[in-house]
């Protein structure tokens, strides 16, 4: 199958959620051949959901949500991640060079950004990096984190994303699409899949819940992709205050489905430490 033929005016990998062209990519715009056009938020982002999409219901995380991952974040305990991520991304690059990355789900952008800063990009928009959530509030902060990449509010069963145009694709504990990944990724292109590890905050899950198991580490694509490499990214990290547990706890789907008793016990702890565990899963387009 050959790559789609990109516009010399855009270079990039975005296309237009109405007709499916390339999107080219200016200051305040996004706009495409047949005079559709998108214009950029004042933080930078810009919303790619297909029209007759809600642009006002509150759609994935909200903001409360995004806050608490970003203040847990921002006190370093998923360092280890961010370091394994892009030191993965810069693997990569060096095997074959990733001349296009596509973060999916990307939520407030602490790993977004250390993707890029892997790859050395410049603090300049590049239609050829790029990253979207559904989730509105989250965007926003990863507009300011990462500025070297397109940010888009867009869903992951209808990527905004030139058919076959993306060598590295990533997807960081966020909802999976097969169908939506193999036509994007171009033949011989990298989907990176991390997801928790079976001991991941299993300590804190024990307290929330009265019949703990660990987490599945099974891929879905590992059915219908040949997997080339796997990683995993341990570290054990001491929550010192009842502030950082709520925020882990606030960050998580934990929050929604978290029963009764399980909330009584948690909010009698004032510290605990935690396994944090990650798998990086690495497949190869064929």
């Amino acid at each position: 199958m050959t790559q789609t033929p990109m516009p010399a005016s855009t270079g990039g990998i975005a296309a237009c959620p109405i007709c499916h062209g390339p999107l080219a990519v200016e200051a305040r715009e996004l706009w495409c051949d047949k005079g559709h056009r998108f214009d950029k938020a004042r933080e930078g982002f810009v919303n790619l959901l297909r029209p007759g999409k809600s642009r006002k219901a509150v759609i994935g995380d909200d903001a409360d949500m995004v806050a608490d991952r970003r203040r847990f974040l921002d006190r370093g305990h998923y360092q280890v991640l961010s370091e394994g991520i892009a030191e993965l991304v810069r693997d990569l690059d060096a095997e074959r060079p990733v001349e296009s990355l596509l973060d999916v789900g990307c939520g407030e952008g602490t790993f977004t950004a250390a993707m890029l800063g892997a790859l050395a990009d410049d603090d300049s928009p590049a239609p050829t990096r790029m990253a979207f959530d559904i989730s509105r509030p989250a965007v926003k902060v990863t507009a300011r984190r990462a500025p070297a990449a397109l940010t888009c509010v867009a869903s992951v069963i209808d990527m905004p994303v030139l058919d076959h145009s993306v060598d590295v694709l990533t997807s960081i504990m966020a909802p999976l699409h097969e169908a939506e990944f193999a036509r994007v990724i171009r033949p011989g292109g990298r989907i990176v899949v991390v997801s928790p590890g079976d001991s991941h905050l299993a300590q804190l899950r024990q307290v929330l819940y009265p019949h703990y198991r660990p987490h599945d580490e099974q891929v879905a694509l590992t059915e219908s992709l040949d997997v080339v490499e796997q990683r995993r990214f341990t570290s054990h990290v001491h929550m010192g205050s009842a502030q950082e547990l709520h925020e882990v706890w606030g960050m998580t789907p934990y929050r929604w489905n978290t029963p009764l008793d399980g909330q009584e016990r948690f909010a009698k702890l004032t510290e605990l430490d935690v396994d944090v565990h990650f798998v990086a899963t690495v497949f190869r387009a064929v």
